[in-house]
């Protein structure tokens, strides 16, 4: 697959980002111009890819797991490369992107910038991409040692407090706090929003002292489990 150039990117944000030029992104396809790179990743075109056209939780579910099917050999410093995401979002879902954050001709520049480009610093940004986003969310949750290899991506999109908790923070880059939180939500499924940022807070305060990332899934549950503990609340323990 051709991917765009770094200097194409800077045009179509450039356009992305001024109102008298982003009406471009009001059509059934992109009317700009692409300039490819002449080396191409060795992943076959998604064109066979047909994203579900509408903004529910289970749709995005679906896409996710179709995405990361197509690009799970994509390893994690290529997924960090704003060129893949923008040529996926300009060239090949188009009409999702459009469809999923209702871009019309009201769309602000911002909204463009944030679902179709790849710009800015921190894990939000993989998380605003309308692609990228998809990727990264079945990545960090993909569990080769379960039945269902989706299960936790499924649990990630069902419930937006875990989904901007998780993903959003700097626990995204932990897998062991991913899917040991998760794992630890599917065996208590009735912990409301409080509840659920009681213990977000918890974990950072655990990871003040000690570093998350050295912890297995097993013991971030434990932790999880302490934390319950502590705040009283009513939780299956192991």
């Amino acid at each position: 697959m051709k991917i765009l150039t770094n200097a194409c990117c800077d045009s179509l944000l450039l356009i992305a980002s001024d109102m008298r030029e982003n009406n471009l992104y009001s059509g059934t396809s992109f009317e700009g111009e692409f300039n490819f790179l002449n080396e191409e990743l060795p992943i076959n075109e998604p064109s066979d890819v047909q994203l579900i056209l509408n903004n529910s939780a289970s749709a995005d579910f679906e896409n996710s797991k179709k995405i990361f099917e197509h690009f799970k050999r994509l390893n994690r410093a290529q997924a960090s490369d704003r060129r893949i995401w923008v040529t996926l979002t300009h060239k090949y879902f188009f009409e999702y992107t459009k469809n999923r954050w209702e871009i019309n001709q009201n769309t602000t520049p911002r909204t463009l910038v944030e679902r179709f480009h790849f710009e800015g610093f921190g894990l939000a940004t993989r998380m605003r991409n309308s692609i990228s986003r998809l990727w990264w969310a079945a990545k960090i949750t993909y569990d080769e040692n379960r039945d269902d290899n989706y299960e936790l991506t499924k649990l990630l999109w069902t419930k937006q407090d875990l989904y901007q908790g998780l993903v959003e923070r700097s626990f995204g880059t932990y897998d062991c706090v991913v899917k040991g939180f998760l794992e630890f939500y599917s065996r208590n499924p009735s912990l409301n929003e409080g509840q659920i940022r009681r213990l977000f807070t918890g974990l950072n305060a655990v990871g003040g002292v000690k570093p998350l990332a050295f912890h297995t899934k097993d013991e971030i549950i434990d932790i999880l489990e302490s934390i319950s503990v502590f705040y009283k609340e009513e939780v299956v323990l192991t």
